[in-house]
């Protein structure tokens, strides 16, 4: 009876100790049985967890370590945004990039600034993207795409163009994380300089009617003038001038950037807690928007614009008490009557017919190669083949995102990662229509979401900022740090 007694108390205290050495540090205590020969003795705490699968706590010195890492992704992070819009970066030429002769930027692989910092990103949340491309959805739709460029008709520029859609993945995986390290006043600051930057060298491209070169060479602008072929004009009341680029490649690509921008910000909630600086961003947007003179865009804000004041939903949003009525019927006439003065420019009086003829080529090249496409990026290779009336436009893609996208990746690629996606489209209309009916409408009659740097990963940053199916946090830092 005694023995059953001492074993009792023995097991008894042999679980006390157990939980003790569970719940806390127990300094200079080092018990046998946790502690192999063969492995370094710890303190029993640390044997304990590590026997029950439970992580430690973290130290002083690794708490510090992840503020320095979260500091230096804010940094990165702030020069993605500013550099963003520009198109500092390195051409490449080689054989495949021309096209009878004629160098062709579109065929051209690049190395951008933003290219870095995207790679740098990786380099730092490799772990979180690592997760994210787990996805089967992601595996499947990436296979599909290389896929696609084993059947391109020039491989290199499809490889090149899948490594672009990997690094978009990237930015979209990091969209939502990124976007929760800065404060919603500093993201509005930081939007205010950029587009501030733009507008200033928009007016000053607008009232001199050339580029000006000098520093803003080195954010990209590119050499423009009147007499350049090719170049961006409008014509109000017989007078001509040049339509501004900014540090754009064409005043259609600044005015898409910056229409997403503005419906992100004025549909976004968290930003109305600064609710002049909002207002002060939004109202920049919009003059990049009709200082660009896309007939397309501005009709889009138009549409878009008109539709948020008027419905309940937008109205909620803005969350403001305006008790005067004239104010409220301010807020819509207004913009239409600047959006009717910008309409009435007079630009590219061939504009539909050049578009129409790259309409009726994309769908000859989609029935041509129905089942592979011809390759992702060798759209224009394909259209080559084909005779043009307009020789200076011609080199360039159709002017729709979606006959663009099944004429290079073909039904098979292309008809099932739209698949794949389509849930994802469905949340997006659900959480922010606004965003998705940008694309749709701007990209019924251009190209640029899916050709142009800043654009292309414009779309994957926002996207990515307001998808839900996305964790935001892998660093697992302790909740009682709080971060500067």
């Amino acid at each position: 009876m005694k023995r059953l007694k001492k074993k009792k108390a023995s097991r008894l205290y042999s679980e006390k100790v157990r939980r003790r050495n569970l719940a806390g540090p127990v300094l200079g205590s080092f018990p046998s049985v946790l502690a192999s020969n063969n492995t370094p003795r710890l303190p029993a705490c640390r044997q304990a967890r590590r026997a029950a699968g439970i992580p430690f706590p973290s130290t002083p010195a690794n708490i510090s370590k992840k503020i320095w890492h979260l500091r230096f992704l804010k940094i990165l992070f702030i020069f993605f945004l500013f550099f963003l819009p520009t198109q500092l970066g390195k051409h490449f030429f080689p054989p495949f990039s021309y096209l009878n002769g004629i160098r062709v930027d579109y065929l051209s692989p690049t190395l951008y600034l933003t290219d870095i910092i995207v790679f740098l990103l990786f380099i730092f949340n490799f772990k979180t993207v690592v997760n994210f491309f787990k996805d089967k959805r992601i595996l499947i739709g990436l296979g599909l795409l290389f896929i696609n460029v084993i059947f391109a008709n020039n491989q290199p520029v499809a490889f090149y163009r899948l490594i672009k859609i990997v690094e978009f993945v990237v930015v979209f995986s990091l969209g939502q994380q990124l976007f929760k390290m800065i404060k919603e006043k500093i993201l509005l600051i930081i939007l205010f300089l950029i587009a501030g930057f733009q507008l200033t060298l928009a007016i000053f491209q607008l009232v001199f009617r050339h580029s000006i070169q000098g520093i803003f060479y080195f954010f990209g602008e590119r050499f423009l003038s009147l007499s350049t072929p090719g170049i961006a004009k409008a014509t109000i009341q017989g007078i001509e001038f040049l339509r501004p680029y900014g540090t754009f490649s064409h005043p259609n690509s600044l005015a898409g950037f910056f229409l997403l921008l503005y419906f992100f910000v004025l549909t976004n909630k968290k930003f109305n807690k600064y609710l002049v600086l909002k207002y002060l961003v939004v109202f920049i947007f919009s003059c990049l928007v009709f200082l660009s003179f896309s007939k397309v865009a501005i009709l889009t804000f138009l549409i878009l614009n008109t539709s948020f004041l008027i419905l309940p939903a937008g109205r909620q949003v803005l969350n403001t008490k305006i008790s005067c009525r004239i104010c409220k019927i301010a807020r819509i006439i207004i913009p239409i009557i600047i959006s009717l003065v910008f309409l009435q420019a007079t630009t590219d009086v061939l504009t539909i017919e050049k578009r129409i003829e790259l309409v009726k080529n994309s769908l000859n090249i989609l029935l041509n190669n129905l089942l592979f496409g011809v390759g992702l990026g060798n759209y224009l290779i394909a259209q080559a083949k084909f005779s043009s009336r307009y020789l200076l436009f011609f080199n360039q893609p159709v002017h729709n995102i979606f006959f663009l996208y099944l004429a290079e990746t073909g039904l098979l690629a292309g008809g099932l990662t739209i698949v794949l996606i389509g849930k994802f489209i469905y949340k997006m209309v659900r959480v922010n229509p606004y965003l998705i009916l940008v694309i749709l409408l701007t990209g019924l009659f251009d190209h640029y979401w899916l050709t142009l740097e800043q654009n292309f990963l414009l779309l994957a940053l926002i996207y990515g900022s307001v998808s839900r199916s996305f964790l935001i946090s892998k660093l697992r830092l302790r909740r009682d740090v709080k971060y500067s």
